[in-house]
């Protein structure tokens, strides 16, 4: 702790260290931190907000609650409805009408410009500019469609409910390790071969990938927010399995029999004896 020293780079002293065995003792500046500590810090109010946003910590007692103005907020919910609005009934594109009522949001002074900036996280773009390139070389290559003809060796005479819970378990399984941005680039490309295969519509078969690449129950490290609470929650292992496993099969059968409704002609409610 001492290599950071936060009271020169943050301007917060550490006066106490939590952990899941309770309550660290001894010389703080010789602790090595680890995910999930829980830190006590004393400072200036101004010194301690700027935490608040910081990436590397999460506040669980905020030092004191910030007051918004909401007389823009009907103004924000207006752009919002005619967001969504834009967007579902195709008079826009859906990029393009979220990108036209972000803008809107700024340029109403619904947002500040400053705090809008803060929002955007260049993470993000990173990584996404990394594994695209990725998921292109497997479409290129050819072993995206290796992929789909191994499974359609195996899986030909399977129901398409039955692929489709395959390539949404598969995105479960595999953004466990992954984020669910680099599952979706690449799954999709064996998505696209697979439905191809089967003379079907793209669309069931990617949007099962896309919902089962953000079903991150299932393990602590299945997305940055599970680490986060997993100390602090005295939670385990078994704890994300017992809650993760029955939400993610319910999420995958809702998505994937949505999916089945609305582009392959399958019934919206079960049909009675």
């Amino acid at each position: 702790m001492a290599d950071i020293d936060f009271l020169r780079t943050l301007g917060v002293v550490v006066v106490g260290l939590w952990r899941r065995e309770g309550w660290l003792h001894g010389e703080l500046s010789e602790m090595r931190l680890e995910e999930g500590d829980l830190l006590v810090l004393w400072g200036r109010e101004p010194d301690i907000r700027p935490l608040a946003s910081h990436h590397g910590f999460m506040m669980l007692m905020p030092f004191q609650g910030r007051g918004q103005a909401r007389r823009r907020a009907p103004v924000a919910l207006a752009i919002m409805a005619a967001t969504v609005a834009a967007a579902a009934t195709g008079l826009l594109a859906p990029q393009i009408a979220f990108l036209a009522g972000a803008v809107a949001m700024v340029l109403c002074r619904c947002v500040p410009v400053e705090e809008a900036y803060q929002q955007v996280d260049v993470r993000i773009y990173v990584m996404i500019a990394g594994v695209i390139p990725l998921g292109i070389a497997m479409e290129q290559t050819g072993t995206a469609q290796a992929v789909a003809d191994l499974l359609m060796a195996h899986a030909a005479q399977w129901p398409v409910f039955v692929l489709l819970l395959v390539m949404f378990g598969t995105a479960a399984l595999l953004t466990q390790i992954l984020s669910d941005a680099a599952t979706t680039v690449l799954l999709a490309p064996i998505a696209l071969a697979v439905a191809e295969a089967l003379g079907l519509p793209p669309a069931p078969f990617v949007v099962c990938t896309a919902m089962g690449a953000v079903a991150s129950f299932l393990t602590p490290i299945g997305h940055h927010g599970n680490l986060l609470i997993l100390n602090p929650g005295r939670y385990t292992f078994g704890d994300f399995l017992r809650v993760g496993v029955p939400l993610t099969v319910l999420i995958g059968l809702a998505t994937v029999w949505m999916a089945r409704a609305l582009w392959l002609g399958g019934p919206l409610w079960p049909s009675l004896p």
